[in-house]
């Protein structure tokens, strides 16, 4: 069968045998030294060069991406890897951090096809973190169908990838399982569960056993069990974290109704919040009750802060949406009745007190939206409006 013309631009961008690879030393000399706009024509003529490979992509874009970024001009990106697809083609289709460049991109610029490049970039590697963090990215922009069609199409290879620990297939999953549901809801909101059922059906028994439940609490349809704080507090172990799972759950169409949250955002609170919340013996003088089992506990607040740097950078959007949504949770444990005012008060200024230092730490995201909204919650200066 003859080749097409792009497999024979391919081929033609492939090094001769023998040939050594890599850029010439002279190249990053020359780098150090250079002006944005000298960068940009820099990195369009490293494509040219005989010695440009899937390393030097990934080396010459990330330093080009940080110059951007940095000078205000990250949408110029986009020209440079239109450039790499012409000259080299076959290192802009081998390199995940290209694909990886084109999906934030296409978050970042109007009118570019996010589903498709995150579909691509899924196809081509089905990497977990890859996808999953793109994935978030669009969740917390309310871009759902984008999120599911992503996470589907790398999910064979994330359910056969033994050098996955399974509790990162099991994040996944819950993930891909919230994002098909609120795909469907998005598009029949009165979808039965044996329909969702049928929708989840790629994920076969990875389904979590609550999914039903969900679909329930979810979208409002059914309550939470209402229970008073001491009752939640004297329920077994098993019965306890199931209940605030629920909780959980249930704080998501409030989300929606009173913070204006789209599908996709609110589901990225579970389970990150789920995790801070405080296990069955809570911790100090049990007597208090409810705040110790339903509200985070201010050390494990700190913690998360300070010590979960690394987790985000990897899930910014998730911590943001969990972070913004501290406060809106203990508000509708108050509406519950489950934490008096008083409880409420003392423990938001502490918290909020932790969460101010929190907006440095989202710069990395890429994601300037996420980080001016984190910037302007928690850079206030007082936490309940004016003194």
């Amino acid at each position: 069968m003859a080749n097409d013309e792009r497999q024979e631009r391919a081929w033609r961008a492939r090094p001769e045998d023998g040939e050594a690879a890599g850029l010439p030393l002279s190249f990053y000399a020359r780098w150090e030294e250079a002006t944005v706009d000298e960068k940009l024509r820099l990195a369009r003529e490293a494509a040219s060069s005989p010695g440009f490979d899937e390393e030097e992509a990934f080396e010459v874009g990330s330093r080009l991406e940080q110059a951007l970024e940095e000078a205000g001009r990250y949408a110029e990106f986009e020209s440079v890897l239109d450039a790499w697809r012409e000259r080299a083609t076959r290192v802009h289709e081998a390199e995940p951090a290209v694909a990886t460049w084109r999906v934030e991109l296409a978050l970042r610029l109007p009118g570019r096809d996010v589903k498709g490049a995150l579909v691509s970039l899924a196809r081509r590697t089905g990497d977990c973190a890859l996808v999953t963090r793109l994935a978030e990215w669009c969740l917390y922009r309310g871009r759902v169908e984008e999120a599911r069609a992503g996470l589907l199409e790398a999910w064979p290879r994330v359910r056969e990838d033994e050098s996955l620990a399974e509790w990162t297939r099991v994040d996944y999953v819950v993930r891909a399982v919230l994002t098909c549901m609120d795909a469907e809801l998005l598009r029949a909101p009165e979808v039965s569960w044996e329909r969702m059922a049928g929708v989840l059906s790629p994920f076969d028994r990875a389904v979590p056993h609550w999914a039903a439940e969900a679909l329930g609490l979810r979208t409002g349809r059914v309550a939470w069990r209402r229970r008073s704080g001491f009752e939640v507090l004297a329920l077994p172990p098993e019965r306890f974290f199931d209940a605030q799972r629920a909780l959980v759950m249930a704080f998501e169409p409030e989300l929606r109704l009173r913070q204006g949250w789209p599908w996709g955002r609110t589901q990225l609170v579970f389970p990150e919040l789920f995790h801070l919340l405080p296990g069955p013996f809570g911790q100090g003088d049990t007597g208090s009750g409810a705040p110790h089992v339903l509200l985070p506990l201010l050390g494990d607040v700190e913690q998360w802060v300070r010590g979960q740097a690394e987790a985000r950078v990897l899930h910014p959007h998730v911590h943001a949406a969990t972070a913004l949504a501290l406060r809106p949770w203990g508000e509708f444990l108050h509406g519950l009745g489950l934490v008096g005012a008083g409880e409420l008060a003392t423990w938001w200024e502490g918290a909020w007190e932790l969460l101010g230092g929190l907006g440095e730490q989202f710069e990395v995201s890429g994601d300037r939206v996420l980080v001016d909204e984190v910037h302007r919650v928690f850079r206030g200066g007082w936490p309940h409006g004016e003194r």
